[in-house]
């Protein structure tokens, strides 16, 4: 079982899919692919609000290496 993080929330699901796909593009650029995913779900208690998810499949291996901290920095993201 993975372990999801929020990434970040926008009110529009399109929005949400627009920064999905900018995320996603990210971890393929840095082929990381294997180990993290992403996702769009609600936001629990906030009405209207769509979520950006990250997903690391692979928890079990500990932190993320270097490599990844710099992809999550590259879309503007602190790992």
């Amino acid at each position: 079982m993975g372990a999801r993080a929020f990434v970040l929330g926008r009110e529009d699901r399109d929005d949400a899919w627009t920064e999905t796909q900018r995320l996603a593009a990210v971890l393929v650029r840095h082929r990381i692919t294997d180990r993290y995913g992403v996702s769009v779900d609600k936001i629990p208690g906030r009405r209207g609000a769509w979520g950006v998810y990250l997903t690391d499949r692979m928890p079990e291996l500990g932190p993320p290496p270097l490599l990844v901290i710099r992809a999550f920095r590259s879309f503007g993201l602190a790992a």
